[in-house]
């Protein structure tokens, strides 16, 4: 009978984790930041380049911790794929930049997401959890703009089409971008 209990107590218990871990992946949440990016130098996915964010200095960067198991992530590939391909377009490609950075245990994960998802900025492997520790996750996915002079902008948790407005938009500012006022 007692054996019988603690399972029950031990499965209320797992659910309850699960359910605030959702919760915290759904919802967004201003992330703690430092004031300067820390820098990282991790390889490309499939590849041993490593790429710096030290490499982008000078330019705005969206720099995205993900997973293959998030829903918010699969959500927001689409439409920073869209963000940074017309930005690219409208501003030329050496002003604004996308970093993912995969969490996933194993690439395989990560490249069957991406077949799904395809993306056209550079993904990054993330196998040591020192950029994660670094950057004070706390959940997925959380992305960080990055100014021109490494600093952070914009830390948040969680994704939105909202989100995706509000970073356009500070994306322009931070490039003294002018735009022409709404027409009502």
């Amino acid at each position: 009978m007692l054996s019988q209990q603690q399972d029950t107590i031990n499965w209320r218990a797992c659910d309850i984790i699960l359910w605030a871990m959702l919760l915290l992946s759904t919802f967004p949440v201003q992330a703690k930041t430092p004031d300067q990016a820390p820098e990282f130098s991790l390889p490309e996915l499939n590849s041993e380049k490593q790429i710096k964010l030290s490499d982008y200095r000078g330019q705005v960067v969206l720099v995205d911790f993900w997973a293959s198991w998030c829903g918010p992530c699969r959500a927001s590939f689409p439409g920073y794929n869209a963000l940074r391909n017309r930005l690219q377009r409208e501003l030329g490609p050496d002003q604004f930049e996308i970093l993912a950075i995969n969490v996933d245990v194993t690439e395989a994960e990560a490249n069957t997401f991406l077949t799904k998802q395809p993306v056209d900025f550079k993904v990054l492997r993330e196998s040591t959890g020192k950029s994660s520790r670094d950057y004070n996750l706390v959940g997925m996915p959380t992305s960080f703009l990055i100014d021109p002079d490494g600093q952070i902008i914009i830390a948040h948790q969680g994704y939105s089409p909202a989100y995706l407005e509000l970073l356009e938009t500070e994306i322009k500012r931070l490039l003294n971008v002018q735009t022409p006022p709404i027409q009502n």
